[in-house]
């Protein structure tokens, strides 16, 4: 599993190549995403538990995703059940994704509760949330923001350290420790393309909310201007979980192997 360094500029090829492979089989990663919304939804019935399982199995889903997405590359039809071959696959490292599960829920819950103690107090959020007239004025609140600002920096790393942990306990076949490791450091090595790619992200969901309002706009039945909203969002998601298989082969050379 030798490590690639890749220019800045490969965050936006990663980027183009996420766009790209969802719009060759949209309907496949609109089921994608229809799956993972019906399980996020069981999950939350679940008190306490559900949200914590749910949270374990975000490695597997990015791994079901990338496995998807190198379907797409190869000529294939991707069906919604392939999220679920991380772990019904046959050889399946079952015990190593119990292991990295574990482990993510722990790192996140540690990264949000110092987002709790770090940022604004629950009672000036919810003050927030009972001043607000509706979503749009909630989410310009400056405590609100506050809020989000320190959990997206408490827990980006956290994420950045798991990102390509699935693909190298999958294909790659390295033991959780090891492939933490060497997630961190390819994460770190390339940290320039990573912004990059982060950053023309944030211009594609900023673009789409543009295009959602566009939309509410002009549509004057707002039932059809939600529906549109959905498939629209829940593609632009589609998206960029397709373009997690780039980023990670792009920056091992062995990472892509068989499943």
């Amino acid at each position: 599993m030798k490590l690639r360094l890749v220019p800045a500029s490969q965050g936006l090829v990663w980027l183009r190549n996420g766009l790209l492979v969802c719009w060759k089989q949209s309907i496949g990663y609109l089921g994608l995403m229809g799956l993972l919304a019906s399980m996020g939804l069981l999950l939350l019935a679940i008190p306490i538990v559900g949200p914590l399982l749910g949270m374990g199995a975000m490695p597997i889903i990015w791994m079901g995703f990338m496995i998807a997405t190198r379907r797409v590359v190869t000529g294939k039809r991707i069906t919604p059940g392939v999220l679920l071959e991380p772990w019904l696959a046959p050889q399946a490292p079952r015990k190593q994704w119990l292991q990295l599960g574990g482990a993510y829920i722990a790192a996140m819950m540690l990264a949000m509760q110092m987002a709790d103690w770090f940022g604004p107090s629950m009672d000036a959020l919810n003050a927030a949330s009972d001043q607000a007239k509706d979503v749009i004025d909630l989410a310009s609140n400056p405590v609100v923001q506050a809020d989000l600002l320190w959990l997206w920096a408490l827990t980006l790393p956290v994420i950045l350290l798991f990102w390509h942990t699935p693909a190298l306990v999958m294909w790659g076949r390295v033991p959780v420790i090891k492939s933490l490791f060497f997630s961190l450091v390819a994460s770190w090595r390339n940290l320039t393309a990573f912004v990059v790619y982060g950053l023309g992200w944030l211009g594609v969901a900023t673009a789409v909310a543009v295009l959602i309002r566009l939309i509410a706009w002009i549509l004057p039945v707002p039932v059809l201007a939600e529906i549109a909203a959905v498939i629209i969002g829940m593609w632009t998601a589609g998206a960029f979980y397709a373009s997690l298989y780039f980023t990670v082969i792009d920056c091992f050379e062995a990472a892509d192997q068989q499943a």
